[in-house]
């Protein structure tokens, strides 16, 4: 028996009974509180019912496609799903015709920047993306979040990267002096919000296993953007989160090759703009490097979000030189590759590029992985239930099944046969909401 001997005794009990009773809510709703989005959306009540029927139904989970299906959302949870003719409506449901259309999860975003930009964070919501994650910016860009008009997608942050000296983007990074300073740091990244910790190109590594354990403590995933570590030596660290297919750079090419980009990097940041495209023009992706490097990634379950669109460089076209081409030629092959080799693939739209057209680089990456020879199921599963998994926060996203939450995209034709359909999103719905001006661009 507890004996509460004055009135301080009494304030820290309740203050237990209420950190029990908050955890035994987290534990109810979702596996970690640190995992959870910075702008939880609100959602109609839990008496509302809205029912989408006649429609093909793609549910993320790479399994075979479903068609006149009906789904029923109560609130912002998924309650029903089945064939037309055997699911019953609720009276008074707001019934949508989804007749020739395909719904998907809502699709999910692993590399995408914003400053204060609520207006391109709606252009993302409207295009079909209903979860983002910024890797690397502080999370004070996204202080306008608090002041949004209109919906916005679930937005998870990791904070400012953590990088060395002298830096690269300093005014959005900490550079880190040493291994206590990256534990006090992460700590305060995830009580401000942070979700995730995102390692940038120049943090030594001697400091990636600390990272990876402090953020482990804390029960939050760490994403890197690699240059002068090798990634495999990052892996072995124990880094399970790669952005950008360039981050493999230097890992499988020549040795030779790899010191004089490492060595032109380290003197100026900027060289690595051009020397990406020099290295990966002269990586041979038959040589035994390759092989062992993808090996050790799928061993250790590593995630890739490749980012290709930002990279995208075409034979023939203005401005773009052989080896440009050549060298996004080898990316977009290593992608394939890595696909084939059991190395989890995600997307990450990285908000533009040369081919992108405005507001949609999320489809284009979906085309290039296409290219790169994922069919067109398998695409869908990287935006959805593998980027949530990603997150660690598959509980809740990332797939249709009864229980989850109601982030959902009705898309016209049958993206599972041709992914350009993903051009052609009619209707979106977050938290079990229709999102107004759905598939409009701006």
């Amino acid at each position: 028996m507890t004996v509460i001997k004055d009135s301080r005794s009494l304030v820290m009990l309740i203050c237990l009974g209420l950190m029990l009773f908050t955890n035994k809510v987290f534990s109810q709703n979702e596996a970690n509180p640190s995992l959870l989005e910075i702008n939880p959306p609100e959602g109609p009540s839990g008496d509302r019912v809205k029912a989408i029927v006649g429609l093909r139904l793609i549910d993320g989970l790479g399994g075979p496609v479903s068609e006149n299906i009906t789904v029923v959302v109560k609130g912002n949870r998924i309650v029903e799903i089945g064939p037309e003719n055997s699911v019953s409506i609720p009276q008074g449901a707001e019934v949508t015709e989804g007749k020739g259309m395909s719904l998907l999860p809502g699709l999910i975003d692993a590399h995408f920047h914003s400053a204060n930009n609520n207006k391109s964070l709606s252009n993302l919501l409207r295009n079909g993306v209903t979860t983002m994650r910024d890797p690397g910016h502080p999370i004070r860009f996204y202080q306008a979040q608090h002041f949004a008009t209109t919906q916005m997608p679930r937005v998870y942050v990791t904070g400012a990267h953590l990088d060395g000296y002298p830096g690269v983007y300093v005014q959005q990074a900490t550079l880190v002096k040493d291994a206590d300073h990256i534990r006090s740091q992460i700590g305060e990244y995830v009580e401000n919000g942070a979700s995730g910790i995102k390692i940038y190109f120049r943090l030594p590594l001697k400091y990636i296993e600390t990272v990876v354990k402090t953020a482990d403590f804390h029960k939050i995933p760490v994403v890197a953007h690699l240059e002068l570590v090798d990634a495999d030596d990052a892996i072995l660290a124990g880094l399970k989160g790669i952005e950008h297919v360039t981050s493999f750079g230097t890992s499988i090419a020549d040795p030779k090759d790899a010191e004089e980009f490492r060595n032109s990097v380290q003197e100026d940041s900027n060289n690595r703009r051009a020397g990406r495209y020099q290295l990966w023009s002269k990586i041979d992706l038959s040589s035994d490097r390759v092989k062992e490097v993808l090996a050790l990634a799928a061993k250790n379950n590593v995630v890739l979000s490749p980012t290709l669109a930002t990279f995208e460089k075409q034979f023939g076209d203005d401005g773009v030189k052989e080896y440009e081409a050549k060298g996004f030629k080898n990316m977009l092959e290593f992608v394939g590759m890595a696909h084939k080799a059991g190395v989890k693939i995600v997307i990450g739209s990285h908000n533009s590029g040369r081919y992108v057209k405005p507001g949609l680089a999320y489809q284009r990456e979906m085309e290039l992985l296409i290219a790169a020879g994922m069919s067109p199921l398998e695409v869908i599963s990287s935006s959805t239930i593998i980027n949530a998994e990603y997150f660690r926060t598959e509980e809740r996203l990332g797939s249709i099944e009864k229980g989850k939450l109601a982030d959902l995209i009705l898309v016209e034709g049958n993206p599972s046969k041709d992914i350009k359909s993903m051009y052609s999103i009619k209707k979106v719905m977050l938290n079990g909401e229709w999102v107004e001006n759905s598939g409009t661009i701006d």
